[in-house]
């Protein structure tokens, strides 16, 4: 155990100084792909531009290896319990990204994560992602 709080404070602390001298050079490192999230139409989106905005913009964080952020499949089956009809999944995984907050948060970590950082999406991108995650069976 204590090695994984090591290795996880290591991973922190390489993470803030990589932000704090990208920062200092005006790199942006781990920011939303803008260009790709103004692509998307704000009339009816397509369950293959909620997985590519997914694969694009959230993908990059949660995957089974949780090296930045939880798994989404962890993620999915906490949503799932409380939520088990789409509508109401999407609308609670909408607000939660919307605000991420540790008063709103439905999944239960296992490890210590950060809190996920407010994201500048507009809402509709949000739930075709988050309709995207719940028509899938798994994530890799």
């Amino acid at each position: 155990i204590h090695f994984i709080m090591k290795k996880n404070l290591l991973f922190v602390c390489v993470v803030l100084l990589i932000l704090l001298f990208s920062n200092s050079f005006n790199v942006k490192i781990f920011s939303p792909n803008k260009n790709y999230a103004e692509k998307l139409s704000t009339s009816d989106i397509t369950v293959e531009q909620g997985s590519a905005f997914y694969k694009k913009q959230c993908g990059y964080c949660h995957t089974t290896e949780e090296l930045i952020g939880p798994d989404m499949n962890k993620i999915k089956a906490f949503y799932l319990k409380k939520y088990p009809k789409k509508q109401d999944f999407v609308n609670a995984m909408v607000s939660f990204v919307s605000n991420p907050s540790k008063k709103n948060a439905i999944y239960l970590q296992d490890k210590d994560f950060m809190m996920m950082p407010k994201m500048p999406f507009k809402k509709d991108k949000i739930k075709a992602a988050a309709s995207y995650i719940f028509d899938t069976k798994s994530f890799k």
